[in-house]
């Protein structure tokens, strides 16, 4: 190891960077980024599982509850209670799906899609933070990979993936 590289490095990072692979920075960096993020997100009112609802259903339309949650790889039965106190603050509606009427479809109201603009905001604010010391073009390199990577693992069915 180049010992000029973690010179100036607190020692538990540079004691990180010493042979223990990518992947224990992966996980340092995973908990500070949510750690980051869910201090964002608890200044807007919302969870992690409530922001990844609001976003999920702003990106994708109303969908059916069960399609929700297989999408968030949350257990249906632990979704209700989640939508229940999204719908009880107003940010989402649910309603009989008119093809079956067995089938709810969840939406997002207007009031969700202000929590959300505001939850995504201060999101954004923690992701550069978190990114402060790249450059532009090193942080459009970087979402590439982690594009890449989030990829390559929900091709393999990993965790945190869209149902296919």
């Amino acid at each position: 190891m180049n010992p000029t590289a973690t010179k100036s490095l607190p020692a538990d990072v540079a004691d990180a960077t010493t042979g223990a692979g990518s992947g224990l920075l992966i996980l340092r960096l995973a908990r500070a980024s949510a750690w980051r993020l869910g201090r964002s997100l608890g200044e807007s009112g919302l969870g992690w599982a409530e922001y990844a609802v609001l976003h999920h259903l702003n990106a994708q339309g109303p969908v059916a509850q069960r399609e929700l949650a297989a999408a968030l790889r949350i257990q249906p039965s632990n979704i209700v209670a989640l939508l229940d106190d999204l719908q009880r603050r107003g940010f989402l509606h649910r309603s009989p799906d008119p093809a079956d009427r067995r089938r709810h479809r969840v939406e997002l109201t207007p009031r969700g899609l202000a929590v959300l603009a505001r939850a995504t905001k201060a999101a954004r604010a923690a992701e550069a933070d978190l990114l402060g010391p790249l450059t532009a073009g090193e942080r459009r390199q970087l979402h590439s990979y982690l594009v890449r990577l989030t990829s390559h693992t929900c091709d393999r069915g990993g965790f945190g993936c869209s149902s296919r």
